[in-house]
């Protein structure tokens, strides 16, 4: 008994500290080169790369829910299946709505739509995302998630509402840029206009286009950051929640 006094006593005085964020390491990045995206050999080391990316994203949530954001964690796969054409050519770890949210989508659009409502990855993410080459931090709309698209475009089409996008970029730290599907072409946050803009929604269709919003870390300087690379993506993905916000159809 006494000693689980002193146990509470000591909780109560000295908090958990945070775990330490673990750094990136060459090998993370050297298991999704192409000759190893197919190789079940490296299924073991992706999935540490998938549980250190997870472990940032969980991070991330509970940093989001502090400032009223709710949000559910998801990862994704780590082996050579049919759903990636049995190649891993990146991992994945992102936040989406969470599961209450989900559900109402889901209740809202009836069995026809619901499906895609609730599934988590066709949503508007925040994302981790390690390839042989970058680590990434994202905010991406998918394709099917074409409320959340749709009710983008309608947000901008007004000049107040397209002054107060690209304010929310010009926000956003350096690096930041704004794509569209698998197009080359970049729109950096930091030099936002209302031109460019309006020239990316006309060609931007919700249901047939992904929306990324990036900012990149090459592996060198990830390597070289240490611990400091997993706070730069977890600070880059809270960085978004603003523009998150305002992205997401509220039935």
């Amino acid at each position: 008994m006494l000693e689980d006094t002193i146990r509470s006593s000591l909780t109560l005085w000295f908090p958990a500290m945070p775990k330490a964020l673990e750094p990136f390491l060459e090998r993370d990045f050297l298991a999704y080169e192409k000759h190893r995206q197919a190789d079940a050999e490296y299924n073991a080391l992706r999935l540490s790369v998938r549980r250190k990316l997870k472990s940032y994203v969980d991070e991330a949530k509970v940093r989001a829910k502090s400032e009223g954001v709710e949000l559910s964690a998801q990862a994704g796969l780590h082996h050579p299946y049919s759903f990636n054409s049995f190649r891993v050519r990146e991992q994945r770890a992102y936040l989406c709505r969470s599961n209450k949210e989900r559900k109402k989508l889901a209740s809202f659009f009836g069995e026809a739509l619901g499906k895609d409502a609730e599934t988590h990855y066709i949503q508007t993410v925040l994302e981790a995302c390690l390839d042989d080459q970058v680590l990434e931090a994202a905010l991406r709309i998918h394709p099917q998630a074409w409320w959340d698209g749709e009710h983008l475009k309608k947000k901008v089409a007004s000049d107040e509402g397209m002054a107060d996008w690209c304010s929310l970029l010009k926000s956003l730290p350096a690096g930041f840029g704004l794509r569209m599907h698998d197009w080359r072409k970049i729109y950096w946050a930091s030099s936002a206009n209302p031109q460019e803009m309006r020239e990316y929604f006309d060609s931007y269709t919700p249901g047939e286009h992904w929306l990324h919003l990036v900012r990149e870390l090459p592996r060198e300087d990830a390597l070289e950051m240490g611990e400091e690379a997993g706070e730069w993506l977890i600070s880059s993905l809270l960085s978004l929640l603003p523009i998150y916000k305002i992205m997401l159809w509220v039935p």
